[in-house]
């Protein structure tokens, strides 16, 4: 075959006849140094459902002291308000039919709301939680009394 390369043995090169010609000094490339601070931010390595386990025991703690408790706030039905005294109150009624007095500062629904507010119409209620940077969070919520034409319909 003409042009082919002869099949013998490949040469052997001795690694002290090598030399590199890198036109780049030893110590050219920056170092460049990076420095975590995990102030203000969630560890990634803790798991979210192990820090909300706690809150449900605490949870199932308020519920068996706090009869209203027990339900959820949609399950409540506002019935009346007495406004115009020094500490106002309110008188809500669950599913069975049994009708509660509450008060301000009253634990009330699964989420361990409490009463923040009774104004001649409606109660607000504040829940407090957690959110996934584990800062308080507070959610209002009001539930409003029915006038009387609302509740001929």
């Amino acid at each position: 075959m003409p042009g082919a390369a002869p099949a013998g043995p490949a040469p052997t090169v001795d690694a002290s006849q090598l030399k590199l010609d890198l036109d780049l000094p030893e110590e050219s490339t920056p170092v460049v140094t990076y420095i975590y601070t995990p102030v203000g931010k969630r560890d990634p390595f803790r798991s979210q459902y192990k820090t909300l386990t706690p809150e449900k025991a605490k949870t199932s703690e308020l519920s068996a002291t706090c009869p209203l408790c027990k339900f959820e706030l949609d399950q409540l039905k506002l019935v009346a308000i007495i406004s115009g005294m020094a500490q106002p109150s309110a008188m809500v009624e669950d599913p069975t039919g049994k009708g509660w007095v509450i008060r301000i500062g009253t634990r009330i629904g699964k989420n361990a709301g409490r009463v923040f507010r009774i104004k001649p119409d409606e109660v607000v209620i504040a829940e407090d939680y957690r959110d996934y940077n584990q800062r308080p969070v507070t959610n209002y919520i009001s539930i409003f009394l029915k006038k009387a034409e609302e509740k001929q319909d």
